[in-house]
């Protein structure tokens, strides 16, 4: 065809484009994209990682694309189609072959309680051993108070993941009025919200609050509403342990509204913290809950939730079986209390239903700080000291603060909240007492993407990545594009095993061939490199350590 032809050609099937058309030719089909402001990726000649040939889902759209991806320094510079040629093209310093394997942004983990053992066993080797790149902590109402040490901490020694942080409401309530049972002076609220506002300073994320703890479950709904409107003008976010997630106290539905009330007062975002029906008094509430939830959402409203895969809670067993009324003043609270024959009664009394509430002694386990009783169930330590159920428990609470998990959901619920597009993936991790520390992520993809086929891998994917990022507008990660920070993970769903149980929560997750936290190999082959390359990550700032 020569150029007359050519010309003609074009300008009947319109232009640049009919030329791109009419002959295929590359150089006017990237003519194309410019006319169409799409810049054209272009592999650079030398990078620091190459990962080839992975099916890429880049935390964003739900069809995967086989892909290659470049690194250098602590960002991706190019993503573009998988070609046979990228490495005469891309000269790296290392080479990931990611063909039959699926790539995918580093998880973020949006709830975890990591605060205190980040300091002392910085690695946080098993998250990344489970695919995750971030972890955001401060949560149920529990802090480092205040940021800026503990930021400033993590910073000085190295950290093996990503970290930010909420304030806590418990803390910060702790800091002002003790732990004391009654509700908050407006002296005493504005004295909190001056704590709230140096957090935010420092780049809190917002406000947790955990409700059904001492001393959140003392506070009436109007404090939390005057502190989440400290938060509102700096686009901070309420997230919540509700106030009762079983039938007691105003129920669990009534505290799924107060927490959206709360939110809609303030005028802030909304987020439900390890969303449950928890005790067979509430079972089967999910369709109510997720119904006025989305109803909430419709009228404009910003609402989100996170959720780990497990039937079994984990807290203390103080908070477990003992009425919140008793442990007014903390531990030391109660056992001042129990000294009294009639206060020590009532205390029973309630103990019975609340043990009941959870399942029964049979179906709760002691799991830490308990010596010889830890890994039995409160039954069978009941046996051991001769007891009762409501002895033993008490007990346990009084001489040990045991920790405990309790089978208290029914995986109906758990799977109808899961399937929600609103809500994300989590931990509510504190490692070495409960599995979902060292699991959470695998058992996801083992159980409820390989074996159940509940979450299509798309849908598990988008929950840990990209949707955790967008709720809590974190810049540039939870997403694998040009010009993000590079986390990723590379595995093949098939391998993954979550090995960590009940009886053995300290055991790490495998099947993970590569995690790489800002650019820096952490995981390699299953097995971590001794990488610190996380960062402190503030709201609205990304400080490099």
């Amino acid at each position: 065809m020569d150029r007359r032809d050519f010309l003609k050609k074009s300008l009947v099937l319109g232009g640049t484009a009919g030329i791109a058309i009419a002959t295929g030719d590359a150089e006017a089909k990237e003519a194309l994209a410019g006319a169409a402001g799409v810049r054209r990726p272009r592999c650079p000649r030398k990078a620091d990682i190459l990962i080839k040939a992975g099916e890429l889902y880049d935390g964003v759209n739900p069809l995967p694309v086989t892909s290659d991806i470049a690194i250098v320094a602590d960002r991706i510079v190019y993503v573009g189609k998988a070609n046979p040629k990228i490495e005469s093209r891309c000269k790296a310093a290392k080479v990931i072959d990611a063909t039959g394997y699926v790539v995918c942004p580093g998880f973020i983990d949006p709830h975890c309680h990591l605060e205190s053992l980040l300091l002392k066993e910085k690695t946080n080797e098993p998250y990344l051993r489970m695919g995750v790149t971030t972890v955001i902590a401060g949560m149920c109402g529990g802090s480092q108070y205040p940021l800026s040490d503990y930021y400033g901490k993590l910073e000085s020694q190295g950290i093996g993941t990503n970290t930010a942080s909420f304030t806590g409401h418990n803390t910060i309530r702790s800091k002002v009025m003790g732990q004391e049972d009654r509700f908050a002076t407006k002296e005493e609220i504005a004295r909190m919200q001056e704590l709230m506002r140096k957090d935010l300073d420092e780049g809190s994320f917002g406000l947790s609050s955990g409700l059904y703890y001492v001393p959140g479950c003392f506070s009436e709904q109007n404090e939390v509403v005057e502190l989440c409107k400290t938060i509102a003008p700096v686009g901070g976010i309420y997230t919540t342990h509700v106030r009762n997630e079983n039938k007691y106290g105003i129920g669990l539905y009534n505290s799924i509204v107060e927490a959206l009330e709360i939110g809609k007062s303030a005028g802030v975002q909304v987020n439900i913290s390890h969303i449950k029906c928890l005790g067979k008094g509430v079972w089967y509430q999910s369709d109510k809950i997720i119904d006025t939830i989305e109803k909430y959402q419709k009228e404009g409203m910003k609402v989100t939730a996170d959720q780990y895969p497990y039937l079994a809670s984990g807290l203390a067993l103080a908070s477990a079986v003992t009425p919140a009324w008793s442990r007014d003043g903390g531990l030391a609270g109660l056992k001042k209390r129990v000294k009294d024959p009639d206060t020590l009664a009532k205390i029973k009394a309630e103990m019975v239903d609340l043990i009941d509430e959870r399942g029964g002694a049979e179906t709760i386990m002691i799991t830490a700080r308990a010596n010889e009783y830890n890994g039995k169930t409160l039954a069978q330590a009941a046996s051991m000291l001769g007891m009762d159920a409501v002895d033993a428990a008490l007990k346990l609470v009084c001489d040990y603060n045991a920790y405990s998990n309790t089978f208290v959901m029914n995986e109906k619920d758990v799977v109808n909240y899961m399937t929600r597009p609103w809500v994300m993936s989590c931990s509510d991790g504190t490692f070495g007492a409960h599995p979902r520390a060292a699991g959470t992520y695998a058992e996801l993809i083992q159980k409820y993407v390989v074996e159940k086929g509940v979450l299509p891998l798309s849908a598990f994917i988008r929950r840990s990545t990209g949707l955790v990022a967008e709720t809590y507008h974190i810049k540039d990660r939870g997403v694998i594009r040009e010009g993000a920070f590079a986390d990723v993970t590379v595995f093949r769903p098939s391998e993954v095993r979550a090995n960590a149980t009940y009886t053995a929560a300290k055991l790490l997750s495998e099947g993970f061939k590569n995690v790489i936290v800002n650019g820096q190999v952490a995981v390699e082959d299953d097995k971590y490199l001794g990488t610190l390359s996380g960062k402190v990550i503030r709201r609205g700032v990304d400080t490099t350590i």
